[in-house]
Protein backbone atom coordinates (compact mmCIF):
# COMPACT_ATOMS: atom_id res chain seq x y z
CA UNK A 1 0.00 0.00 0.00
CA UNK A 2 1.25 3.46 -0.95
CA UNK A 3 1.13 5.86 1.98
CA UNK A 4 0.72 9.61 1.70
CA UNK A 5 1.69 11.49 4.86
CA UNK A 6 -0.36 14.67 5.34
CA UNK A 7 0.91 17.23 7.85
CA UNK A 8 -1.20 20.30 8.66
CA UNK A 9 0.93 23.10 10.07
CA UNK A 10 0.39 26.49 11.64
CA UNK A 11 3.26 28.36 13.31
CA UNK A 12 5.14 25.25 14.44
CA UNK A 13 8.69 26.29 13.63
CA UNK A 14 9.73 24.80 16.96
CA UNK A 15 8.68 21.28 16.02
CA UNK A 16 8.21 20.96 12.25
CA UNK A 17 11.85 20.00 11.68
CA UNK A 18 11.63 17.15 14.20
CA UNK A 19 8.29 16.08 12.69
CA UNK A 20 9.63 15.89 9.13
CA UNK A 21 12.89 14.25 10.19
CA UNK A 22 10.91 11.49 11.88
CA UNK A 23 8.66 11.01 8.82
CA UNK A 24 11.66 10.71 6.51
CA UNK A 25 13.34 8.08 8.71
CA UNK A 26 10.43 5.64 8.84
CA UNK A 27 11.17 1.95 8.34
CA UNK A 28 8.32 1.98 5.79
CA UNK A 29 9.10 4.97 3.60
CA UNK A 30 6.04 7.02 2.59
CA UNK A 31 5.28 7.44 -1.10
CA UNK A 32 4.92 11.18 -0.57
CA UNK A 33 4.88 13.76 2.20
CA UNK A 34 2.62 16.80 1.97
CA UNK A 35 2.81 19.73 4.36
CA UNK A 36 -0.18 22.07 4.24
CA UNK A 37 0.90 25.32 5.83
CA UNK A 38 -2.11 27.22 7.10
CA UNK A 39 -0.77 30.76 6.56
CA UNK A 40 1.97 30.54 9.19
CA UNK A 41 3.67 33.77 10.22
CA UNK A 42 6.84 32.16 11.56
CA UNK A 43 9.70 30.35 9.77
CA UNK A 44 7.75 27.13 9.19
CA UNK A 45 7.80 27.34 5.38
CA UNK A 46 11.53 27.98 5.22
CA UNK A 47 12.17 24.92 7.38
CA UNK A 48 9.81 22.73 5.34
CA UNK A 49 11.65 23.79 2.17
CA UNK A 50 14.75 22.02 3.46
CA UNK A 51 13.02 18.62 3.14
CA UNK A 52 11.98 16.42 0.23
CA UNK A 53 8.25 17.03 0.44
CA UNK A 54 5.41 18.94 -1.16
CA UNK A 55 4.59 22.25 0.49
CA UNK A 56 1.06 23.57 -0.01
CA UNK A 57 0.95 27.14 1.26
CA UNK A 58 -2.49 28.56 2.04
CA UNK A 59 -2.87 32.34 1.59
CA UNK A 60 -5.20 32.70 4.58
CA UNK A 61 -5.71 30.72 7.76
CA UNK A 62 -8.49 28.18 7.14
CA UNK A 63 -8.17 25.87 10.13
CA UNK A 64 -6.89 22.35 10.61
CA UNK A 65 -9.95 20.71 9.02
CA UNK A 66 -9.46 22.57 5.75
CA UNK A 67 -5.70 21.96 5.83
CA UNK A 68 -6.18 18.21 6.20
CA UNK A 69 -8.84 18.13 3.48
CA UNK A 70 -6.63 20.05 1.07
CA UNK A 71 -3.71 17.74 1.78
CA UNK A 72 -5.88 14.67 1.25
CA UNK A 73 -7.15 16.06 -2.05
CA UNK A 74 -3.58 16.58 -3.29
CA UNK A 75 -2.36 13.15 -2.12
CA UNK A 76 -2.42 10.08 -4.36
CA UNK A 77 -1.64 7.29 -1.88
CA UNK A 78 -3.91 4.35 -1.07
CA UNK A 79 -3.60 5.21 2.63
CA UNK A 80 -3.60 8.69 4.14
CA UNK A 81 -1.52 9.06 7.29
CA UNK A 82 -2.29 12.29 9.12
CA UNK A 83 0.25 13.53 11.63
CA UNK A 84 0.28 16.89 13.37
CA UNK A 85 3.33 19.07 12.94
CA UNK A 86 4.13 19.02 16.67
CA UNK A 87 4.58 15.23 16.73
CA UNK A 88 7.69 13.18 15.93
CA UNK A 89 6.75 9.63 14.98
CA UNK A 90 8.60 6.57 16.24
CA UNK A 91 10.57 4.96 13.36
CA UNK A 92 8.12 2.07 12.94
CA UNK A 93 4.88 4.06 13.23
CA UNK A 94 3.87 3.85 9.56
CA UNK A 95 4.82 0.18 9.29
CA UNK A 96 2.77 -0.72 12.36
CA UNK A 97 -0.27 1.24 11.16
CA UNK A 98 -0.18 -0.57 7.80
CA UNK A 99 0.15 -3.90 9.57
CA UNK A 100 -3.06 -3.22 11.52
CA UNK A 101 -4.89 -2.34 8.30
CA UNK A 102 -3.68 -5.56 6.64
CA UNK A 103 -4.61 -7.73 9.62
CA UNK A 104 -8.08 -6.16 9.98
CA UNK A 105 -9.69 -5.68 6.56
CA UNK A 106 -12.77 -4.05 8.12
CA UNK A 107 -10.67 -1.39 9.84
CA UNK A 108 -11.36 2.13 8.60
CA UNK A 109 -9.19 4.10 11.01
CA UNK A 110 -5.94 3.23 12.82
CA UNK A 111 -4.88 5.81 15.36
CA UNK A 112 -1.77 5.91 17.47
CA UNK A 113 -0.89 7.05 20.96
CA UNK A 114 1.41 9.65 22.45
CA UNK A 115 4.69 8.64 24.00
CA UNK A 116 4.87 9.02 27.77
CA UNK A 117 7.50 11.74 27.40
CA UNK A 118 7.01 15.01 25.47
CA UNK A 119 8.96 15.88 22.36
CA UNK A 120 10.50 18.92 24.08
CA UNK A 121 10.02 19.00 27.89
CA UNK A 122 8.74 22.44 28.88
CA UNK A 123 7.55 22.18 32.47
CA UNK A 124 5.05 20.48 34.79
CA UNK A 125 1.87 21.41 32.88
CA UNK A 126 3.15 19.71 29.75
CA UNK A 127 4.45 16.79 31.79
CA UNK A 128 0.97 16.24 33.25
CA UNK A 129 -0.79 16.70 29.91
CA UNK A 130 1.53 14.24 28.15
CA UNK A 131 1.20 11.68 30.93
CA UNK A 132 -2.59 11.93 30.87
CA UNK A 133 -2.82 11.69 27.05
CA UNK A 134 -0.51 8.66 27.04
CA UNK A 135 -2.48 6.98 29.82
CA UNK A 136 -5.95 7.21 28.34
CA UNK A 137 -4.92 6.58 24.74
CA UNK A 138 -2.95 3.48 25.72
CA UNK A 139 -5.87 2.28 27.83
CA UNK A 140 -8.10 2.60 24.73
CA UNK A 141 -5.84 0.33 22.64
CA UNK A 142 -7.80 -2.08 20.47
CA UNK A 143 -11.32 -1.53 19.19
CA UNK A 144 -12.72 1.86 20.12
CA UNK A 145 -15.50 4.21 19.05
CA UNK A 146 -13.80 7.61 18.97
CA UNK A 147 -11.53 8.98 16.25
CA UNK A 148 -8.45 11.10 16.92
CA UNK A 149 -6.32 12.35 14.05
CA UNK A 150 -3.10 13.55 15.66
CA UNK A 151 -1.33 10.46 14.25
CA UNK A 152 -3.79 8.38 12.30
CA UNK A 153 -3.98 6.24 9.15
CA UNK A 154 -7.16 5.93 7.11
CA UNK A 155 -7.64 4.29 3.71
CA UNK A 156 -8.33 6.91 1.05
CA UNK A 157 -11.62 5.22 0.07
CA UNK A 158 -12.89 5.47 3.65
CA UNK A 159 -11.86 9.11 3.98
CA UNK A 160 -13.68 10.00 0.78
CA UNK A 161 -16.75 8.01 1.81
CA UNK A 162 -17.03 9.95 5.07
CA UNK A 163 -16.56 13.22 3.20
CA UNK A 164 -13.48 14.59 4.92
CA UNK A 165 -13.40 16.88 7.92
CA UNK A 166 -16.07 19.44 8.74
CA UNK A 167 -14.36 22.71 7.85
CA UNK A 168 -16.71 24.62 10.10
CA UNK A 169 -14.96 23.11 13.13
CA UNK A 170 -11.60 24.16 14.52
CA UNK A 171 -11.78 21.96 17.62
CA UNK A 172 -12.90 18.34 18.05
CA UNK A 173 -13.07 17.99 14.26
CA UNK A 174 -11.44 14.57 14.54
CA UNK A 175 -14.08 13.36 16.98
CA UNK A 176 -16.85 14.66 14.72
CA UNK A 177 -15.32 12.78 11.78
CA UNK A 178 -15.91 9.52 13.65
CA UNK A 179 -19.59 10.24 14.16
CA UNK A 180 -19.99 10.06 10.35
CA UNK A 181 -17.91 6.93 9.85
CA UNK A 182 -20.28 4.07 8.90
CA UNK A 183 -20.47 1.46 11.63
CA UNK A 184 -19.36 -1.23 9.17
CA UNK A 185 -15.81 0.11 9.63
CA UNK A 186 -13.76 -0.53 12.74
CA UNK A 187 -11.84 2.15 14.61
CA UNK A 188 -8.67 0.81 16.20
CA UNK A 189 -6.15 2.39 18.51
CA UNK A 190 -2.69 0.84 18.33
CA UNK A 191 -0.10 1.27 21.06
CA UNK A 192 2.49 0.31 18.44
CA UNK A 193 1.87 3.53 16.51
CA UNK A 194 3.62 6.04 18.73
CA UNK A 195 4.69 9.67 18.50
CA UNK A 196 6.32 12.14 20.87
CA UNK A 197 4.13 15.23 21.21
CA UNK A 198 5.09 18.81 22.06
CA UNK A 199 2.00 19.64 24.08
CA UNK A 200 0.64 22.80 25.67
CA UNK A 201 2.97 23.88 28.48
CA UNK A 202 1.21 26.78 30.23
CA UNK A 203 -1.82 26.68 32.49
CA UNK A 204 -4.11 29.23 30.82
CA UNK A 205 -3.69 27.85 27.28
CA UNK A 206 -4.30 24.38 28.73
CA UNK A 207 -7.56 25.46 30.39
CA UNK A 208 -8.67 27.41 27.31
CA UNK A 209 -8.08 24.39 25.06
CA UNK A 210 -10.07 22.14 27.40
CA UNK A 211 -12.98 24.55 27.45
CA UNK A 212 -13.09 24.99 23.66
CA UNK A 213 -12.95 21.26 23.03
CA UNK A 214 -15.69 20.62 25.60
CA UNK A 215 -17.96 23.11 23.82
CA UNK A 216 -17.42 21.42 20.46
CA UNK A 217 -17.64 17.94 21.97
CA UNK A 218 -21.09 18.72 23.32
CA UNK A 219 -22.30 19.67 19.86
CA UNK A 220 -20.48 17.07 17.76
CA UNK A 221 -20.71 13.99 19.97
CA UNK A 222 -23.06 14.31 22.94
CA UNK A 223 -25.79 15.52 20.58
CA UNK A 224 -24.68 13.47 17.58
CA UNK A 225 -27.73 11.23 17.90
CA UNK A 226 -29.84 14.13 16.60
CA UNK A 227 -29.41 14.44 12.85
CA UNK A 228 -30.98 16.96 10.48
CA UNK A 229 -34.14 15.80 8.81
CA UNK A 230 -33.56 15.99 5.05
CA UNK A 231 -35.88 18.40 3.32
CA UNK A 232 -36.09 16.33 0.13
CA UNK A 233 -33.46 13.93 -1.14
CA UNK A 234 -30.91 12.45 1.25
CA UNK A 235 -27.77 14.59 1.51
CA UNK A 236 -24.80 13.64 -0.60
CA UNK A 237 -21.55 13.70 1.36
CA UNK A 238 -18.86 16.09 0.13
CA UNK A 239 -15.40 16.91 1.31
CA UNK A 240 -15.46 19.36 4.18
CA UNK A 241 -19.24 19.67 4.29
CA UNK A 242 -19.72 17.36 7.14
CA UNK A 243 -23.08 15.70 7.81
CA UNK A 244 -24.18 12.13 7.16
CA UNK A 245 -27.08 10.12 8.55
CA UNK A 246 -25.36 6.72 8.42
CA UNK A 247 -22.66 7.32 11.04
CA UNK A 248 -21.95 5.15 14.07
CA UNK A 249 -23.46 5.54 17.49
CA UNK A 250 -21.70 8.14 19.66
CA UNK A 251 -18.95 6.49 21.66
CA UNK A 252 -19.43 4.85 25.01
CA UNK A 253 -19.37 7.16 27.99
CA UNK A 254 -16.46 6.76 30.40
CA UNK A 255 -18.46 6.41 33.61
CA UNK A 256 -15.42 6.86 35.84
CA UNK A 257 -14.59 10.16 34.13
CA UNK A 258 -18.20 11.33 34.45
CA UNK A 259 -18.25 10.37 38.13
CA UNK A 260 -15.00 12.24 38.74
CA UNK A 261 -16.22 15.31 36.87
CA UNK A 262 -19.55 15.44 38.69
CA UNK A 263 -17.94 14.79 42.07
CA UNK A 264 -15.44 17.63 41.58
CA UNK A 265 -18.11 20.06 40.43
CA UNK A 266 -20.48 19.20 43.27
CA UNK A 267 -17.65 19.37 45.79
CA UNK A 268 -16.92 22.96 44.79
CA UNK A 269 -20.63 23.83 44.71
CA UNK A 270 -21.27 22.44 48.21
CA UNK A 271 -18.34 24.12 49.99
CA UNK A 272 -20.63 27.00 51.13
CA UNK A 273 -22.61 24.46 53.18
CA UNK A 274 -19.82 24.64 55.76
CA UNK A 275 -21.05 28.16 56.57
CA UNK A 276 -24.29 26.67 57.85
CA UNK A 277 -22.60 24.02 59.95
CA UNK A 278 -19.03 22.74 60.18
CA UNK A 279 -20.43 19.24 60.01
CA UNK A 280 -21.68 19.90 56.50
CA UNK A 281 -18.08 20.19 55.37
CA UNK A 282 -18.28 16.42 55.20
CA UNK A 283 -20.35 16.74 52.02
CA UNK A 284 -17.65 18.32 49.79
CA UNK A 285 -14.99 16.19 51.46
CA UNK A 286 -16.99 13.06 50.67
CA UNK A 287 -17.38 14.19 47.06
CA UNK A 288 -13.63 14.77 46.80
CA UNK A 289 -13.17 11.21 48.03
CA UNK A 290 -15.43 10.05 45.19
CA UNK A 291 -13.25 12.02 42.75
CA UNK A 292 -10.07 10.41 44.06
CA UNK A 293 -11.65 6.97 43.82
CA UNK A 294 -12.89 7.54 40.27
CA UNK A 295 -9.45 8.72 39.12
CA UNK A 296 -7.36 6.32 41.18
CA UNK A 297 -5.93 4.53 38.13
CA UNK A 298 -4.68 7.73 36.51
CA UNK A 299 -3.33 9.15 39.76
CA UNK A 300 -1.65 5.86 40.60
CA UNK A 301 -0.03 5.89 37.18
CA UNK A 302 1.20 9.45 37.81
CA UNK A 303 2.76 8.41 41.13
CA UNK A 304 4.50 5.41 39.60
CA UNK A 305 5.88 7.32 36.62
CA UNK A 306 6.65 10.72 38.13
CA UNK A 307 6.93 10.11 41.88
CA UNK A 308 4.94 11.11 45.00
CA UNK A 309 5.79 14.80 44.61
CA UNK A 310 4.25 14.96 41.15
CA UNK A 311 1.15 13.13 42.41
CA UNK A 312 -0.08 16.19 44.32
CA UNK A 313 0.35 18.39 41.26
CA UNK A 314 -1.40 15.83 39.06
CA UNK A 315 -4.32 15.67 41.50
CA UNK A 316 -4.79 19.46 41.40
CA UNK A 317 -4.52 19.44 37.60
CA UNK A 318 -7.08 16.65 37.33
CA UNK A 319 -9.46 18.57 39.59
CA UNK A 320 -9.06 21.68 37.44
CA UNK A 321 -9.53 19.60 34.29
CA UNK A 322 -12.82 18.17 35.54
CA UNK A 323 -14.17 21.58 36.56
CA UNK A 324 -13.25 23.15 33.22
CA UNK A 325 -14.78 20.30 31.21
CA UNK A 326 -17.96 20.39 33.29
CA UNK A 327 -18.45 24.09 32.60
CA UNK A 328 -17.63 23.67 28.91
CA UNK A 329 -19.93 20.69 28.44
CA UNK A 330 -22.78 22.38 30.29
CA UNK A 331 -22.52 25.55 28.23
CA UNK A 332 -22.08 23.53 25.04
CA UNK A 333 -25.11 21.32 25.62
CA UNK A 334 -27.35 24.27 26.45
CA UNK A 335 -26.10 26.24 23.48
CA UNK A 336 -26.52 23.30 21.11
CA UNK A 337 -30.03 22.50 22.35
CA UNK A 338 -31.11 26.11 21.90
CA UNK A 339 -29.63 26.21 18.42
CA UNK A 340 -31.17 22.90 17.40
CA UNK A 341 -34.57 23.55 18.96
CA UNK A 342 -37.54 23.82 16.66
CA UNK A 343 -40.49 21.60 15.70
CA UNK A 344 -39.64 19.06 13.02
CA UNK A 345 -36.14 20.39 12.56
CA UNK A 346 -34.34 17.42 14.06
CA UNK A 347 -35.22 13.83 14.71
CA UNK A 348 -33.55 11.33 17.06
CA UNK A 349 -31.45 8.70 15.31
CA UNK A 350 -31.94 5.18 16.58
CA UNK A 351 -28.59 4.03 17.98
CA UNK A 352 -26.97 1.05 16.33
CA UNK A 353 -25.79 -1.88 18.44
CA UNK A 354 -22.30 -1.46 19.86
CA UNK A 355 -19.60 -3.77 18.56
Amino acid sequence: MRVSVVIPNYNKEKTIRACLTAVHTQTHAPAEVLVVDDASTDRSRQIVAEFDCTLVGLPTNMGVSAARNIGAARADGDVLFFVDSDIALAPDALANALRVLREHPDCGVVQGIYDLHPLFPDGPVESYKTLFEHFWRRRAAGLTTTTMFALTAVPRAVFELVGGFDEGLRDAEDIEFGTRLPATYEIRTSDQVVGRHDDVDRLWPYVSELYRRALTYADAVVLARWAPRPAADPPVPGAGTGRRDDGRTPHRVDLAAVAGMLACSLAVATVPLAMLSPWLLAVPLGLLAVFLTADRELLGFARRERGPGFLLFATVMRLLTHLTEFVGLTVGVVRALVRRAGPGRFRPVAPEPQR
